[in-house]
């Protein structure tokens, strides 16, 4: 009888043995996170959630499109643009510095200069969210086609009138689109403005008015139309269509996302060139461009461990390993193990980062931080900005008046 208890103890010990892997990992805790991603840097963030799986015990994170989690209630969330003011103008959000610190980590807090990178932290420099995803207006440019005309690839032009040149040599050399723009009204309202330290809104009372019809907006728009007239500039429906134009040859330089890099990289079959935005070299002191992009949040009035899951993710997103393959997949700016941007963890073989980054840190340091603003981020503020530029490229509007239109309009947007 001893030896037959004997043997049943052994055989369920046997079968705890071998059940208990399956057990614990029925067991994890797992947490939601959505997304809205392009399906490119969707798969990246899908390889790293599968790592992130693999790899810890205790929890684990069902990632779903935003559209398709309508049901569920997420604990982390991938926002962008008025998805992610929307979230923080609601206060529905958990500080991303507080689901840290309880899990013994500490964000770093950001420094006034920072201000034009992301809108994830307080007043205090405190992160509310991670910016997973920046990314800022670079210069990409054919190297090919630059040595075919007799320009050195390796000292591409800094200032618009250098560039003006080098379009001109470009198009009487048979190049039928010398230039053009990705995302028209955020390189050249935006971001042409930061770079002269000048911002596109203004402080109304308590409320943020669109301020993009001074002289520097209003110049360099009426330069733009020069150059579509001088067919010098082509600018297409989308920006998708310019990058493939690019891409293809049909454009030998285009001003667009950083993050556009893996893409044009992989696709183009000549060697891409990147710089910074061109800048105006008689208007004040020169500053950096703005970075933007998708950043993660935290939903507040989660459970305990939902929070330790995130913190748990979060540790194992900003490994240097991870922000590697990250920054390698998807062009954007990589963070550093306490949740700053920073060029020190720029892989040597990801130029359009090496020069994002050099190009954020020329904030001028007597002039006051341009830092991103919410009114041109709302979908029906850019689609007016969009809506006066091509009248401006259709020749239907002079530059000033479609950037008073523009104004005005805006003002109307609640």
């Amino acid at each position: 009888m001893q030896q037959f208890i004997t043997r049943l103890m052994v055989g369920a010990m046997a079968t705890l043995a071998i059940a208990s892997p399956l057990w614990a990992a029925e067991k994890r805790h797992t947490v939601v996170m959505t997304h809205q991603l392009d399906d490119a840097r969707a798969g990246k963030l899908a390889e790293l959630v599968a790592r992130f799986n693999e790899s810890d015990k205790r929890y684990e994170i069902d990632l779903k499109p935003a559209s398709a989690a309508e049901a569920d209630k997420p604990t982390l969330m991938v926002l962008e643009g008025e998805g992610e003011d929307a979230l923080r103008e609601s206060k529905q959000f958990q500080p991303m510095y507080q689901v840290m610190s309880s899990s013994g980590v500490t964000l770093a807090r950001t420094g006034q200069r920072d201000a034009g990178i992301g809108m994830t932290v307080d007043s205090r420099g405190r992160r509310l969210a991670l910016p997973i995803g920046m990314h800022t207006p670079v210069l990409f440019y054919n190297e090919d086609a630059f040595r075919a005309v007799g320009l050195d690839p390796s000292a591409p032009p800094r200032t618009w009138k250098s560039l003006q040149d080098a379009l001109g040599k470009l198009f009487d050399a048979g190049y039928a689109c010398p230039y053009t723009v990705a995302r028209p009204s955020w390189v050249m309202l935006d971001n042409v403005s930061a770079r002269q330290n000048e911002g596109v809104t203004r402080r109304a009372g308590r409320s943020e008015e669109l301020n993009v019809n001074g002289m520097l907006q209003i110049r360099h728009v009426a330069l733009m139309a020069s150059w579509v007239r001088a067919r010098y500039l082509h600018v297409f429906d989308s920006n998708q269509e310019a990058e493939k134009r690019f891409a293809r040859g049909e454009c030998a330089v285009i001003a667009g996302s950083s993050a556009s890099w893996p893409t044009l990289h992989q696709s183009a079959g000549f060697g891409v060139g990147v710089s910074q935005l061109p800048y105006y070299d008689d208007h004040g002191n020169v500053g950096g461009t703005l970075a933007d992009g998708p950043s993660l949040w935290a939903a507040s009035k989660r459970s305990r461990n939902d929070y330790r899951a995130a913190a748990s993710f979060v540790r194992f997103m900003l490994k240097p390993e991870n922000q590697l393959a990250w920054q390698r997949g998807t062009g954007y700016l990589p963070l550093d193990a306490k949740g700053l941007v920073t060029a020190e963890a720029v892989a040597a073989d990801q130029p359009n980062l090496q020069v994002a980054s050099e190009q954020l840190q020329l904030a001028d340091k007597k002039a006051k931080p341009i830092g991103l603003s919410e009114l041109p981020r709302k979908a029906k503020v850019r689609a007016i900005l969009d809506e006066e530029l091509a009248a401006v490229w259709a020749d239907l509007k002079p530059a000033k008046q479609a950037l008073d239109t523009a104004v005005v309009r805006a003002s109307a947007v609640r």
